[in-house]
């Protein structure tokens, strides 16, 4: 029974729709709200899949639900984030009164920053290298926005960053006994409402190219570019929500071990063509490129010679309704 061109055939006819609708005008939906029922995909994915072992009928019916809900689950994503720049950003309550509230956010820069103007702040974190620190945490969370780590430092971390609402605050942590540090990159608590204003929240990352690096991600929409190439990489994890993820790995590491959670996601891995790689994948709406690699089955795949590697890329990859590439430079 195929019901791959079902789906597919429904998918782009109603996400074509979705796009007229919103270009004519069409469309007054609260997308924000829609967000929040993406389980569901989930859930006709498993349904769909057992019914397909059994070989049923109502296969059908559950590819045909698929096709139409997951474009208007991509849609309500890339929706929800082109209706951002319009916003107004507060720490407390979200019972507030406007005018009391705002003044007094006024009088504290390092604690909000309210922006109708369009206007950035813009802050750098700094933490300096220490002679005993052979390994170091990273751990970054950063919401919807353009977020790069790539250049070096001499120092530990440098981190800039540019928003038109909000602030991000830094706090680095060292164990008393390894001395490891554990970096702890953060956007300030608080809500954004929609408001006119622009938004704006970029975030640049150089690390130290000389430590053992741990690093954990959190990132909702937006963009990611990871260039770790460069660096030590013992782990990396990257939990994404509707996001283009671009991740580059180098050889510096005997072991690397990457996870990937995505909801609506394009993600691209560059492995290095020297370097054994694994791939294990799980997810049932989810587009794979990986022609370089062995099918070994149970969505596990393998470079060539994986297991006579000396350097070896660890990938397990999660998906919602996503892109998926892996690809060797």
């Amino acid at each position: 029974m195929k019901t791959k061109g079902l789906f597919w055939g429904c998918f782009f006819v109603v996400f074509g729709l979705l796009f007229l609708g919103r270009n004519m005008g069409w469309l007054a939906i609260d997308w924000d709200y829609l967000k929040d029922f993406w389980p569901v995909l989930l859930i006709l994915a498993g349904i769909n899949l057992i019914l397909e072992r059994r070989n049923s009928q109502l296969v059908l019916v559950t590819t045909l639900l698929l096709g139409i809900i997951a474009p208007v689950a991509l849609f309500s994503f890339l929706n929800r984030d082109r209706d951002f720049g319009r916003y107004e950003y507060h720490l407390g309550d979200d019972n507030y009164d406007d005018g009391e509230d705002d003044r007094e956010a006024e009088e504290d820069e390092n604690d909000t920053f309210r922006s109708d103007n369009g206007k950035v702040h813009e802050n750098v974190f700094v933490e300096t290298m220490s002679a005993d620190t052979r390994e170091a945490k990273l751990r970054f969370e950063g919401g919807a926005g353009h977020f790069v780590i790539g250049e070096t430092s001499t120092d530990l971390i440098k981190a800039e960053t540019k928003q038109s609402f909000g602030t991000y605050k830094m706090e680095v942590e060292r164990d008393p006994t390894t001395r490891t540090p554990t970096i702890v990159l953060t956007p300030n608590e608080g809500n954004v409402k929609i408001k006119d204003g622009e938004l704006k929240n970029k975030v640049n990352v150089s690390l130290n190219p000389n430590p053992v690096w741990d690093i954990d991600i959190d990132m909702g929409a937006g963009e990611g570019d990871f260039d770790l190439s460069a660096f030590q990489v013992k782990q990396v994890s990257i939990d994404a929500g509707a996001a283009d993820v671009d991740l580059k790995l180098g050889d510096k590491a005997a072991q690397t071990d990457v996870k990937v959670s995505a909801g609506v996601a394009s993600v691209v891995i560059r492995v290095p063509a020297q370097v054994g790689c694994r791939i294990e994948k799980d997810g049932a709406l989810n587009i794979n490129e990986l022609e370089d690699f062995q099918n070994t089955g149970n969505g596990v795949y393998v470079s060539p010679e994986y297991d006579k590697a000396t350097k070896k890329i660890n990938i397990r990859f999660e998906g919602g309704i996503s892109r998926f590439k892996v690809e060797r430079y």
